[in-house]
């Protein structure tokens, strides 16, 4: 009886031992493969970010970061993440915004050391970028602007050629700028020699670097415009045809189509010269010398203001635009050019 006890007790002894060794090598197998998918991860992440790949390189940080949540690798998303917003904003040609970007990468606290030295790098190139725009490009740009407003098309040409002739123009960071340049001084040049050209210069927009998109706007307004005029009169001109064949025999219908046709265009006029009226009334206050502000120079405004320490939150675009206005009559017309003092005489 009492041997039978003993194997049992034996027995189950190494049962309880087997069982314990399962568990501890399961385990062991599960935290291994958690730590091999984290290290492949990683290591896929800096192959990404050494490429400047860094939307692949956030994913992958993200991703093993989701296996296991370390600073580092949350840190490494974080400038990953970073970087790819700056890329995205240097094609957009934002540089400003991605100064901002590179330099939350280049500081980023546990950051990979290959990713800090290329925000630092791009940092360097991009700060240049915006130097010489911020200072030698736009004062020639506004001068060429201010002569180009001023009718003085020879001093616009001229202003243009400066800046077509600076060293770096052509580089990549520049297309946009020359590409603006260079449509000012087609225009200018070509009323210099007295030909007909499309005046779509916006006067108001003094930086080189900038969209046009209120001229753009203003462009796709008046050719909608001009392509239903267009097609307005070529019905018109269509049905009064057909009226003429068909009442060629008869010269009283013919007067009587004649006044219909005119009672109808001088109806649409009006028409048309109410609803003018109507929109210029209602978009007169979103307006500075003639030039509707756009929803994007609003926003750059807000940024400046930003920068100088003002919070805009609780203005609404409206008292934006009546800011830039007032900024404006101080000498001031330009996103750049804004100070603290604008402020205060517009409080």
């Amino acid at each position: 009886m009492k041997r039978s006890k003993i194997g049992v007790a034996i027995m189950a002894f190494f049962i309880t031992f087997f069982a314990v060794g399962c568990s501890n090598s399961s385990s062991n197998n599960s935290s291994n493969n958690s730590s091999d998918k984290y290290t492949t991860y990683m290591s896929q992440g800096k192959d990404a970010a050494s490429s400047q790949k860094y939307e692949a390189a956030e994913e992958k940080f993200e991703d093993a970061h989701d296996v296991k949540a370390t600073s580092e690798s949350k840190a490494y998303a974080d400038q990953a993440g970073a970087m790819k917003d700056a890329q995205e904003e240097i094609r957009e040609y934002e540089f400003k915004d991605a100064l901002g970007e590179l330099d939350k990468a280049a500081n980023k606290t546990n950051g990979y050391s290959v990713m800090t030295k290329q925000a630092a790098k791009l940092y360097k190139t991009i700060n240049k970028v915006q130097d010489h725009i911020t200072h030698d490009i736009n004062p020639l740009y506004k001068q060429a602007k201010l002569s180009y407003r001023d009718g003085n098309y020879q001093a616009t040409v001229k202003s243009c050629d400066q800046i077509l002739d600076l060293s770096y123009i052509n580089g990549k960071y520049y297309k946009k700028v020359k590409k603006n340049v260079k449509h000012l001084r087609k225009v200018a040049n070509a009323k210099l020699n007295g030909e007909d050209v499309n005046d779509d210069i916006d006067t108001e927009n003094l930086d080189a670097n900038d969209d046009d998109e209120a001229t753009t706007s203003h462009k796709s307004t008046s050719s909608k415009s001009n392509s239903s005029n267009n097609s307005s009169n070529t019905n018109t001109s269509s049905n009064s045809n057909q009226n003429n064949s068909n009442t060629a025999n008869t010269q009283n219908n013919s007067a009587a189509s004649k006044q219909s046709s005119h009672t109808t265009t001088s109806n649409s006029n009006a028409n048309n010269s109410s609803n003018t009226n109507s929109s210029s009334n209602s978009n007169s206050g979103m307006m500075i010398d003639g030039q509707t502000v756009t929803g994007r120079v609003i926003a750059q405004t807000r940024n400046q203001l930003s920068s100088l320490g003002v919070d805009t939150s609780s203005w609404s675009d409206q008292k934006v635009v009546n800011f830039m206005r007032s900024a404006a009559n101080n000498g001031h017309t330009t996103i750049d050019s804004y100070t603290k003092q604008d402020v205060e005489n517009f409080q």
